[in-house]
């Protein structure tokens, strides 16, 4: 369960490769298109993004902008941190519960891609999935962070642990 995001993530990420440069060789070298890989690699590539950016919330990689730690005092800094790791939960909780219900009025209207026929709400479930994931790993984060005050990154233990 750990590295369901980050296995997920690589495979969409190796099916997106495959695909583009299928439609890249089919375009230039035999003058066609393969229609349905334009439709399916969007969807696959927001899926891929939304996966990835749980991962990397679960290893302390993600992007934050500290302006504000920069120009206040070293011992509000942890506390300005927190306050808004907070706000991030709560706009990740928003956006699950707003997504769900999005993708649940897109199963009572029922609408369908144009070239590939999936559901649309199959395509947009990636919303409230993707948030919830976010939900959860920031919420590991923070306990691991805040909590136990381990690392912030764990990039680097986690390397070490897969080469033993």
């Amino acid at each position: 369960m750990r590295n369901i995001e980050r296995n997920l993530s690589w495979i969409l990420l190796l099916s997106l490769t495959l695909m583009l440069t299928a439609q890249v060789i089919a375009r230039y070298i035999f003058f066609t298109s393969i229609s349905w890989i334009e439709e399916f690699s969007r969807i696959v590539f927001i899926w891929f993004i939304y996966l990835t950016i749980s991962w990397i919330i679960l290893q302390g990689r993600h992007i934050r902008v500290n302006a504000i730690e920069m120009i206040t005092p070293a011992s509000w800094a942890r506390p300005i941190v927190f306050f808004s790791d907070c706000l991030w939960m709560t706009f990740n909780v928003l956006m699950t519960y707003y997504g769900y219900l999005f993708v649940k009025s897109e199963i009572d209207v029922w609408s369908e891609t144009d070239i590939l026929q999936i559901p649309e709400a199959a395509v947009h479930a990636i919303i409230p999935i993707g948030f919830g994931l976010m939900t959860i790993r920031l919420a590991q984060y923070m306990y691991r962070v805040y909590v136990i005050g381990g690392p912030e990154v764990v990039y680097e233990v986690e390397k070490q642990e897969e080469e033993r």
